[in-house]
């Protein structure tokens, strides 16, 4: 037998195998380390797993059996066996686990954290993806494979593309991982192409794919560095590109492939020699117009060539078009090409098509964005630098801002007509240096000016990619600029900036300016930054405008926030400052200059007010990538800027690149180290938290994170500083606008978790906390009503807090404060009144800590809170329980919760009529009710843990109440609704059997111990679970429950139900564990339904006659109890008694006089008397099959079974009736029987069946 042990780490599986070796007689475990796809267990081997060593690694999945014992295992001699596994389609989103990667280095990461599990593994991955090419390449002889598998492929993919974030770990391995692969490719080449399949590629279309991604994660550039440059390859590569044009058809798909050789042949096309020398093979002109067939032929055959193949791809709508364009433009520069004019023939051309008068007809937008990438590869082309004045003029025209062409309406198309810009800017700036043709042109055009303005105009796009362009276009231009000029541009920048912002406002605001031109112009700056276009003398400007752009967030009407992509800029802009200015150009900004905040005035450095800024996007900015980008700009600057940022070094240390990723982590335990490193980090910190980073951030998790930062950082300060971090909240709290419920409830949380943290502060400090108390009149003014963006805020959650901590904050004090706090009190009570009014989830979890507070409280004070007066939440409570909604569910738990605590006056209701009150909601129509019911008996169960109760009739109330739950099995169109009842009642039992209540009450003890063995033997899981668990503590249960599998395997029924069968167990232990098998072994889920089946039988097979009959009085006795309590579990019993009937597993009891089988027939006949149910009728026909067998009450089953055959008007129902009959008498006659047919078809037979 194989035992399987399951380990989850990073979403695969990692298994041991543990077996007995029949060879040396001892037990062996196999550790089945992870693999990329090991998911399921090969069921056809060839090594017989018994006799594998344990040294081997077997790949698996999770399900083993004796028959596994026997498989066997194939592999290559030559390959390793831990790399062979069951393979399975790739799932491009799951982590990828390397075959080497040893489980002793296991490690736990958060979710969000790929990065450090990239590091981690970053080494094993890359062995292994050596290792596959090589296997993937070539045969063990060395011969290259033809075809290559699809899974196989998609691996190695896999692998080089979880690269894509930390491409830079790939450089120590490119030599290793690309000349096999050229050399491979060149090999391909060399044979003829395969045919695909559906598991297989052509090996051509598989190598260039992986160098399509090795370009995509490690760049184009890099990669193409790698290719051979021999010029006797030309020629090998043209043809092959040439065949991607005849056979295009049969390998539409496979672009990567053209891809890959334009780019290569552009490569070779730097080859110094006369491409006439190379080859004279002749030009096959195919599929092409008129006009470019004749110009094809006047140029020389390898030219030719060339272009065709050039021309066929400029229009493809993939990357082949990138690569066509380069290859294209690297011919024509070519000085032994150069003389031929092309670049002057493709310039009529593409601008013929631009303007729509190309002769083709087709206007389709890839053909334009490919003659617009031509140009624009042109244009950079100084050989070709006569062309630009045409370029220009078309261009100018084509995207002109008044034009409403498709091309210049298009993201892609505008991004290449900003690279064309630029490109002809540059090259205008450089002719005016040296005596170029150009000179004249920029003379008398002003096309610099121009171009500056159209790439300014660019930066405002509404598209991404065309202000990405936009801003390094613009950083180019100015560095080739003058400087005075340049000054000029990064003045217009910045003045741009300006625009839409109120200027009689003392705060920046930013309410009204285009957060997309902003992103363009900041991230124009920080290019300029970069490139060190930008003067140290506009640094403050610059400096202004980047402090502003790290804060920058729009909140539109619905809420999202806007700005993300500006902080990230401002980031860069920062990071290049710091890398390109040195420490004594920044030391000449002025900080006054900035800003005369303390903030500024205390850091006395621009370096250090810079660390200060990133210090705070880091730890507070609710994007991840800002925060990285923030911590990785602060390296930067400490470690460019030495001895000058205070604690540099610990700060780089404690806000580190991996530490900051989650939000949660950052605002807490990384401010919080930041803030200990020195008090000017601690007070900054505390003030940005109050910002709306921190408490006003647009999402609860984030405000609540941010209110237990400020609590920490409360707490870290000595006792002086405590009043001025209070009142800076209450007074932020005040000034807040009612309507801004988020800002409110963040500033209520901080105040609540300030107060819970000061349990250590002695009386006397405490006596100034207790003004808090005013609060309560500003948190009044926004609870006005429930609406759903307060309940969205979670804004009542936050009072309750509040609520509690103040109510227990001032319980320790004897003395109440003032009329004041009067007032308050009474605004908290009615406060109260509305929460105890609400059903979420959220808040009913808050009300037993809430109220048993304001208990405490009213009882120190001598308050009257009449929100939570015992008879005021019952009359409300038992006037709401009628109604189908849940309004008033708090007022259930406020009751459950103080339903036995001492009264805090003569006239207070008893708790005994609040016990009844909480009991008589298990009696609800509407199930949720009974739920809440549940619930506040738990709470109350609780509360008498520490309070000894000695009426008798309360315990009977609520002992009877939580009965009531135990059998609820109510269904709707939600399902089985009653199982939620079922399970509070389940926990409320554990509650009295914690409290001991019923260690006098035998009786009431006993039939909670079986409701809770019947639910132990529940089909539905999470019930099963929960009573599992009660079973497991206080029934002494010898069993671990852990987990659903630990409760649904044979062993734990062995043990569950081994009282079933015992001589010496009570009748109600007996009758609860026999309820609850009719439920787990009548009908459910397979699996569930097998295993209790297989224990039950092999009990009753090895049990005795007399306990034999004992069960099948108790299954009468329990059968007849079904009738009157639950009819929706008749059908399961009579599945389980057909299967014990069915099995011979009572044979014993056939010849018994003592039971009475005429009882157990006559019930039978009850349980679907009248019934429609079909099912509870079919599953009765098997049980008189078995009862038939009996003598006793032969002659009246088969009397039933007639009866039925005769008059039942469901067919399916005559069809089983027919078969039991046919079973029990033999009559042959019964095949004829067709059910389909009315019964007076069938008199002859009924007759012959009544004979007999």
């Amino acid at each position: 037998m194989l035992g399987i042990t399951e380990k989850k780490w990073l979403g695969l599986s990692t298994l041991r195998c543990h077996f007995h070796d029949k060879s040396d007689a001892t037990d062996k475990t196999i550790e089945m380390r992870p693999c990329y796809e090991a998911r399921v267990l090969p069921s056809e081997l060839s090594t017989p797993i018994a006799q594998l060593s344990d040294k081997v690694s077997i790949q698996g999945g999770i399900e083993l059996d004796e028959q596994c014992a026997s498989s066997q295992v194939s592999h290559h001699p030559d390959v390793p066996i831990n790399y062979y596994a069951i393979q399975e389609p790739i799932n491009r989103n799951q982590r990828i686990l390397p075959q080497s990667f040893s489980t002793n280095n296991m490690v736990s990461f958060d979710e969000g954290e790929d990065d450090l599990y990239l590091l981690k593994a970053s080494s094993a991955l890359l062995n292994d993806l050596v290792h596959g090419l090589n296997r993937l390449l070539r045969r063990p002889n060395g011969q290259v494979h033809s075809l290559v598998k699809q899974k196989d492929l998609d691996r190695i993919v896999n692998i080089i593309e979880t690269f894509q974030g930390e491409p830079q770990l790939l450089d120590a391995h490119l030599v290793k991982i690309l000349l096999p692969i050229v050399s491979a490719l060149l090999s391909c080449l060399a044979q003829a192409r395969s045919q695909k399949t559906d598991k297989h590629i052509d090996s051509q279309v598989a190598i260039c794919t992986i160098l399509y991604t090795l370009c995509k994660v490690r760049g184009q550039k890099v990669i193409v560095g790698f290719f051979n440059n021999e010029p006797r390859y030309l020629e090998l590569i043209l043809v092959a590109l040439e065949a991607t044009l005849i056979d295009s058809c049969s390998h539409g798909k496979s672009w990567q492939l053209h891809y890959i050789l334009s780019l290569w042949l552009s490569h070779l096309l730097l080859t110094p020699f006369d491409l006439s020398t190379i080859s004279s093979a002749p030009c096959v002109i195919s599929n092409a117009e008129e006009s470019q067939a004749a110009f094809l032929q006047s140029l020389p055959p390898l030219t030719a060539r060339i272009l065709q193949v050039g021309l066929s791809y400029i229009s493809s709508s993939t990357k082949a078009q990138d690569a066509a364009a380069k290859l294209i433009v690297r011919l024509i520069v070519r000085p032994d090409v150069q003389g031929h004019r092309i670049g002057d023939w493709l310039l009529d051309r593409n601008l013929a098509l631009l303007r729509g008068g190309s002769d083709t007809g087709r206007n389709d937008v890839y053909e334009y964005i490919g003659s617009l990438r031509l140009l624009a590869d042109i244009s950079s082309a100084n050989e070709v630098s006569h062309l630009l004045p045409r370029i220009y003029s078309s261009c100018q025209e084509l995207f002109d801002e008044e034009g409403g062409n498709l091309i210049a309406s298009n993201a892609v198309g505008k991004k290449l007509a900003v690279k064309i810009f630029r490109n002809i800017g540059i090259l205008s700036l450089k002719s005016t240096v040296s005596e170029s043709p150009l000179l004249e042109f920029v003379q008398s055009t002003g096309v610099v000016e121009g171009v500056i303005d159209y790439l300014l105009r660019s930066l405002g796009d509404k598209d991404t990619p065309v202000r990405l362009a936009a801003a390094k276009a613009v950083s180019l231009i100015v560095l080739e600029l003058g400087e005075e000029m340049g000054h000029e541009v990064v003045e217009a920048i910045l003045e741009t900036l300006k625009e839409d912002i109120p200027r009689s406002s003392a705060k920046v605001d930013l309410t009204t300016v285009d957060p997309l031109k902003w992103h363009g112009l900041i991230l124009a700056l920080a290019h300029a930054l970069f490139k060190r276009s930008a003067s140290p003398e506009q640094l403050p400007d610059i400096l202004k405008a980047l402090f502003t752009a790290l804060q920058f967030q729009q909140r539109t009407a619905t809420g999202t926030l806007l700005g993300t992509n500006v902080r990230d800029a401002a980031n860069f802009g920062i990071w290049s400052l710091a890398r390109r200015y040195t420490s004594t150009e920044l030391a000449a900004v002025s900080v006054r200059a900035l800003s005369s905040d303390d903030v500024s005035t205390s850091a006395g450095s621009i370096v250090q007010l810079l660390a200060i800024q990133l210090l705070l996007s880091a730890c507070l900015d609710p994007a991840g990538n800002i925060r990285r980008g923030s911590s990785a700009a602060l390296q930067e600057l400490v470690g460019r800027h030495p001895n000058i940022v205070r604690e540099g070094i610990s700060l780089v240390q404690v806000v580190d690149y991996q530490a900051v990723g989650l939000r949660h982590r950052a605002m807490i335990d990384v401010a919080g180290q930041a803030a200990a490193l020195d008090p000017l980090y601690w007070s900054c910190l505390t003030e940005a938290l109050h910002g709306w980073r921190g408490l006003g951030s647009s999402d609860v998790s984030s405000r609540e994170s941010a209110a237990s930062s400020i609590a920490l950082l409360w707490v870290s300060q000595p006792i002086t500083i405590h009043k001025d971090v209070v009142d800076d909240l209450i007074k932020n709290l005040q000034a807040r606008s009612s309507s801004n419920v988020e800002a409110i409830h963040g500033d209520a949380l901080a105040i609540a978790g300030i107060l819970n943290h000061s349990a250590h502060l002695n009386i006397s400090d405490r006596l100034n906390l207790v003004q808090l108390w005013t609060v309560m009149d500003d948190l009044q003014s926004a609870f006005v009503e429930f609406s759903p963006r307060l309940l969205r805020a979670e804004l009542p959650k936050a009072i309750m807090r509040i609520t509690t901590e103040l109510c227990k904050l001032s319980s320790r004090d004897i003395r109440l404060a003032s009329d004041t706090d009067l007032h308050s009190c009474r605004l908290m009570d009615r406060m109260t009144e509305r929460l105890l009014t609400r059903h979420e989830d959220w808040i009913l979890n808050l009300v037993p800590d809430m109220v048993s507070q304001q208990r405490i409280f009213s009882q120190t004070h001598k308050v009257k809170l009449s929100s939570i007066d015992r008879q005021h939440l019952s009359v409300e409570i038992q006037r709401s329980s009628g109604k189908s909604s849940l309004h008033g569910a708090g007022r259930a738990i406020a009751l459950g919760t103080i339903a036995t605590s001492p009264s805090t006056e003569q006239s207070e209701q008893p708790s005994s009529a609040a016990i009844q009150c909480l009991a008589d909601l298990m009696k609800a129509t509407n199930v949720d009710w009974r739920i809440i019911g549940a619930k506040s008996l738990q709470l109350t169960a609780n509360s008498l843990i520490t309070v000894e109760i000695e009426d008798t009739m309360l315990i009977k109330i609520i002992c009877s109440a939580i009965r009531r739950g135990l059998k609820d099995y109510t269904i709707d169109e939600r399902g089985d609704i009653g199982s939620l009842v079922r399970i509070e009642a389940i926990k409320c039992t554990s509650s009295v059997f914690t409290a001991t209540l019923l260690k006098d009450e035998m009786e009431l003890k006993q039939d909670l111990e079986s409701d809770i063995h019947r639910l132990s033997l529940e089909k539905l899981d999470r019930v099963r679970i929960q009573a599992a668990q009660c079973r497991s503590e206080f029934m002494n249960l010898d069993w671990s429950v852990t987990d659903i599998s630990s409760i649904s395997t044979t062993a734990y029924f062995t043990i569950a139900l081994a009282p079933l069968l015992s001589s010496d167990s009570p009748d109600w232990k007996r009758s609860g564990l026999l309820s609850g098998c009719i439920s787990c072994a009548g009908t459910g889920a397979e699996a569930l339904l097998q295993a209790a089946r297989q224990v039950l039988a092999t009990s009753m097979m090895s049990a005795p006659a007399e306990l034999l009959e004992r069960f099948m009085s108790d299954f009468t006795s329990v059968l007849k109890r079904l009738l009157d309590e639950n009819i929706t579990a008749i059908h399961p019993a009579l599945e389980l008694l057909a299967f014990v009937l069915r099995c011979n597993l009572v044979d014993a009891v056939f010849s018994s006089q003592s039971f009475k089988w005429r009882g157990l027939l006559l019930t039978v006949q009850k349980s679907h008397f009248k019934s429609n149910d079909i099912p509870r009728i079919v599953a009765a026909v098997q049980v008189y099959i078995g009862l038939a067998r009996v003598a006793a009450v032969r002659e009246e089953t088969l009397k039933k079974l007639l009866s039925m055959l005769k008059t039942n008007p469901y067919p399916r129902v005559r069809f089983a009736v027919a078969d039991a009959l046919w079973i029990s008498t033999g009559n042959e006659a019964l095949r004829a029987y067709d059910a389909t047919l009315p019964a007076v078809q069938h008199a002859q037979l009924f007759e012959q069946l009544s004979v007999h």
